[in-house]
């Protein structure tokens, strides 16, 4: 699920009378988004399983499997535009690289699939669906007119070409950076077992129709039960891994805290997590770091979203601050993101009427030089 390509995926028991407490499940989730291939050795036709009801069939989405649909393509897959105007329908649809997997794997691989199709959250891409033979598999996915946050923040642009003009407006960005920190917050404390991402980043957040953020992509996720598991590769983005990742191998959910952090930073900035002129070696975190240590918070505001206006200032400030304590070099040291999100809503733009006048009033500085981030 990498940066630049659009693509469109606690457990509570009782045991004896008490209660267990959530724990987090390990799952692969990486062999979700590459081919099943059976040894069955004839091929078999394709097979639609869908997770909700659906007017259209397999074979219709087959027919605009061909390169003149194609909208993206990653690590994981093919993306292709599926159009279906008998229906007046519209879905992504993921082919997924092939790759060999015995009996028993593709059981798992199935029932993962299914997992994925429960997720149920606004700030969710939904997973409608696959289509499978003996050789290849198809994810169908919503289709989000309006790409990908990457797009709208550092070039290319959705469909229309709406989203990078639209985000010019912090109001727009913020409710962004919540509805990630929402559909996060979703995965972490309302599923059951809970699902880390792994690769949150702004290329895996899609933009609506109305330009609601959806987290999408699932295909480094983990559904977790042993707390602070271990992994044998690490998953996820340059600029966007937490620093502990490489060393420790351990994964929960503030791995995802941490790259959640960094994609505040861009839609505060309008900075991508590398650029050449942060210095060799560094990232947004440390660039913004060294400026709010020297006093110059303010200069990292992307002035093209109001930050100029003095309000403005002061909410980009707030979800700043929220970006620097989720990007906390300890792990404990980081928010849920529950927390997150409340934190947010302390950050929630306010425009003042044009009829106020007077005075402004002192307002206690969000950033102050004395001021010690984890």
């Amino acid at each position: 699920m990498p940066g630049g390509t659009s693509s469109q995926a606690a457990i509570s028991t009782k045991a004896a009378g008490m209660a267990v407490r959530p724990k987090f499940l390990i799952l692969r989730l990486e062999s979700l988004f590459i081919s099943l291939s059976l040894s069955t050795g004839g091929a078999w036709p394709w097979r639609l399983t869908a997770f909700q009801r659906l007017s259209f069939t397999s074979a219709e989405v087959l027919a605009s499997i061909k390169e003149s649909n194609v909208v993206g393509m990653g690590a994981t897959g093919i993306v292709y535009k599926a159009e279906m105007p008998r229906h007046r329908t519209v879905v992504a649809v993921k082919k997924l690289w092939r790759r060999d997997y015995g009996d028993d794997e593709v059981g798992e691989l199935i029932s993962e699939v299914n997992l994925l199709g429960r997720l149920r959250h606004r700030n969710i891409v939904r997973t409608l669906g696959y289509i499978h033979n003996d050789a290849d598999t198809m994810i169908l996915y919503e289709y989000m007119p309006n790409g990908s946050l990457w797009e709208a923040l550092h070039g290319g642009g959705g469909e229309a070409g709406t989203a990078a003009s639209v985000l010019v407006d912090w109001v727009s960005r913020y409710n962004i950076a919540l509805g990630v920190a929402q559909g996060l917050a979703y995965l972490h404390n309302d599923c059951h077992p809970p699902v880390i991402h792994r690769d949150v980043k702004s290329s895996n957040i899609l933009l609506d129709a109305n330009l609601e953020a959806r987290i999408a992509d699932f295909g480094l996720a983990r559904v977790m039960l042993r707390k602070n598991e271990t992994v044998s590769t690490v998953a996820g983005s340059y600029g966007y891994i937490a620093p502990e990742y490489g060393y420790t191998m351990k994964v929960n959910e503030k791995t995802d805290t941490y790259s959640y952090g960094v994609v505040a930073m861009e839609l505060v900035t309008g900075k991508k997590p590398v650029e050449a002129n942060f210095g060799e070696g560094e990232d947004i975190v440390g660039w913004v770091r060294e400026r709010i240590r020297s006093d110059r918070a303010e200069e990292v505001l992307d002035r093209s979203v109001g930050g100029l206006c003095r309000s403005v200032r002061e909410e980009m400030l707030l979800v700043l601050r929220v970006a620097v304590l989720c990007t906390a070099r300890v792990p404990k040291d980081r928010p849920s993101m529950r927390d997150v999100v409340l934190m947010l809503s302390e950050a929630k733009p306010r425009r003042k009427s044009s009829s106020a006048g007077g005075a402004a009033k002192d307002v206690k500085p969000v950033f102050t030089p004395e001021s010690e981030y984890p």
